[in-house]
């Protein structure tokens, strides 16, 4: 799968809303399951994935529910997920840095 750049335009209004003003997208290297994009905000850096197709799709809400199951744990420092976006063209999740 070949890295397709997130673009502002096309994330979901339900994570815009929540981050807030995104000042600027950066992409890291990755792997090949899904595109990544650090949205850089005044809230903080969060990391959006997209996925495209069922066997991605499905290991992307695995990553979003273990993250969201393990902030449960007090003894445990994790990343945070916030939220899981699914249409009929791509899923996406976002994940605050801590």
């Amino acid at each position: 799968m070949q890295p397709i750049p997130i673009i502002v335009e096309e994330i979901p209004d339900s994570i815009k809303k929540y981050v807030k003003q995104i000042e600027k997208v950066t992409f890291p290297k990755q792997g090949c399951t899904s595109d990544v994009g650090i949205l850089h905000t005044a809230k903080g850096r969060y990391v959006l994935k997209r996925t495209k197709g069922e066997k991605y799709r499905k290991w992307l809400y695995k990553e979003y529910y273990v993250l969201k199951n393990i902030q449960a744990l007090t003894d445990f420092q994790s990343s945070s997920a916030y939220k899981f976006v699914q249409n009929s063209r791509r899923e996406l999740a976002a994940v605050r840095i801590f």
